[in-house]
């Protein structure tokens, strides 16, 4: 019987089926000896070591010698502390570098709105400097203005409770500014007294004859003189409280018994509890006497 020709579509397909070898293929690139077992165990040991660099196997080397995982792991946790070395150096440097906000104080009578309704209504403290009234060649210009926001917080505690010595505090703030040049329309404000010497416009006049911060300053630490005598802890803690000891703290220029009274007012008030009223009070009194002249 005679064979047939095949079909020259099935004669395709059969030419194009090829004996399975490519595992043979693929042994031979693992091992010089297929099948034995000595080809097999180093074939494992290939693929061991290839692996043992763990999840960064993907990594490119510049040689087919590929550094262990512990190694990996060195060289990975070097990078992290090295970058948060530069990140910390740079956190410390802008720091340094950063000049800190300014210190902003407000209108000296705000320091009254704080006061506790106890203190604010309290007896007069008479305030502590060596020139009771007027101004003098050896006043200082911040001497002067530390002297009206000191008159100004008396003037308004003694008004706001229908004292009749507040016009006392309003004429010794007309002296001062009488003093100084051109000063004599605002002191007649203060001089008649009344409404319109408490009020806001009042004291924003004030403005070319007495600095702002340290009226300010001056203002605070007459009310805290009178926190202090009150035992008022609350005033302490107020952050316009807080703004005015920081104010005082950053200033320059003390003499050496001054900067310990100031020294020992930071402590006495950064302590725990309450403070010791008695000895903050001494240290302010000290420190006002100072800041007048």
């Amino acid at each position: 019987m005679s064979e047939k020709p095949l079909d020259a579509d099935l004669k395709a397909l059969l030419d194009g089926i090829q004996a399975p070898n490519e595992e043979v293929e693929i042994v031979h690139e693992i091992g010089a000896s297929p099948g034995t077992p000595k080809s097999l165990a180093e074939a494992a040991a290939a693929v061991a070591d290839w692996t043992n660099v763990g999840p960064l196997h993907d990594r490119k080397y510049s040689t087919d010698e590929r550094p262990p995982l512990d190694v990996v792991r060195r060289r990975a946790s070097a990078y992290v502390l090295g970058v948060l070395a530069v990140a910390l150096v740079g956190i410390v440097g802008f720091r340094l570098t950063r000049k800190p906000p300014p210190i902003v104080l407000g209108d000296p009578v705000d320091f009254v709105a704080v006061l506790s309704p106890v203190a604010a209504g309290g007896p007069t403290v008479q305030p502590e400097w060596s020139i009771p009234r007027g101004a003098s060649d050896s006043l200082t210009e911040r001497g002067l203005s530390v002297r009206v926001g000191a008159l100004l917080v008396e003037y308004e505690r003694a008004s706001a409770r229908d004292d009749s010595t507040a016009q006392v505090f309003a004429d010794a703030i007309a002296a001062l500014v009488a003093a100084v040049p051109d000063g004599a329309e605002v002191a007649a404000i203060f001089a008649t007294g009344g409404k319109e010497a408490r009020s806001p416009e009042a004291r924003h006049a004030l403005a070319p004859y007495a600095r702002a911060a340290p009226m300010a300053l001056g203002g605070w630490v007459q009310a805290a003189r009178v926190a202090a005598s009150a035992a008022d802890a609350g005033f302490f803690e107020s952050r316009e409280s807080k703004s005015g000891l920081a104010y005082l703290l950053a200033l320059t220029g003390f003499t050496p018994e001054v900067e310990t009274a100031r020294d020992r007012l930071d402590t006495l008030l950064h302590r725990r509890g309450r403070p010791d009223f008695s000895a903050v009070g001494d240290a302010l009194e000290l420190i006002q006497r100072e800041l007048a002249n």
